[in-house]
């Protein structure tokens, strides 16, 4: 986690000020969650004046979705990591894995993914949260044809029935990132991965695939939401 320095200079650089505050959250969330949080709880954890922190950041609310959009941001560039060392990278499950290796590193992402009630509390319901006007991820369906017409996948498949199921899918896979592993609640690793091997006996890809064009797509899919986020901001 963030390992904080004291700000209380007046020749702190305004990044590095608002960096440590943007890190200090982020484990506050997680730590304490968003209903214990208070503004002189970050102050305290950056050596920080309380009205210096408001000088930053005007509120609470405003600070917790800084700190949404910069791990979105993060998540981003992880995920994007994954997949390029991915040497499968371009079939339909390399989606997956490429968010569950980035989400195992990054926990306030995993929680944001599951819209986690013990970190987010009741901001995910209120009214012009950042919950609310980040943009919808659209279904599996345009991506799975596109992936069809780039000859990732096998020209068979029935892409209409394959996305129904994966988009039914999508709540509980959140879920798995939201709920510790115990009983009958398996880990996020072993969803994931059973989910991997069944799209990959329902989506083949076509013999001798063209895994660099459905690469691309997945970039460009990514360049995309990436840039969605951004103009929710």
């Amino acid at each position: 986690m963030a390992k904080y320095v004291n700000l209380t200079t007046v020749s702190t650089p305004d990044h590095v000020r608002e960096r440590t505050i943007l890190d200090a959250t982020a484990e506050l969330l997680l730590r304490i969650g968003y209903n214990k949080l208070t503004m002189g709880d970050v102050a305290d954890a950056v050596s920080l004046h309380r009205g210096l922190v408001y000088l930053v950041f005007k509120s609470k609310d405003e600070l917790v979705e800084a700190v949404v959009h910069d791990e979105l941001s993060r998540y981003a560039d992880a995920w994007r990591e994954h997949l390029e060392a991915d040497p499968r990278a371009g079939d339909v499950a390399s989606v997956y894995r490429a968010m569950m290796g980035a989400l195992k590193t990054l926990p306030l992402a995993a929680a944001i993914v599951a819209r986690a009630e013990d970190v987010f509390g009741k901001y995910l319901r209120k009214r012009g949260s950042v919950f609310e006007r980040l943009p919808e991820i659209s279904g599996s369906g345009d991506f799975l044809r596109a992936m069809r017409e780039a000859g990732a996948v096998h020209r068979d498949v029935d892409v209409r029935a394959v996305a129904y199921i994966l988009d039914a899918l999508t709540p509980a896979i959140r879920r798995a990132f939201q709920e510790p592993a115990s009983g009958d609640v398996p880990s996020s690793a072993a969803v994931l991965a059973v989910l991997e091997e069944m799209i990959e006996c329902a989506v083949p890809p076509a013999e001798g695939a063209d895994l660099a064009a459905g690469k691309a797509i997945l970039l460009n899919l990514l360049t995309g939401a990436r840039s969605a986020f951004n103009e929710a901001r």
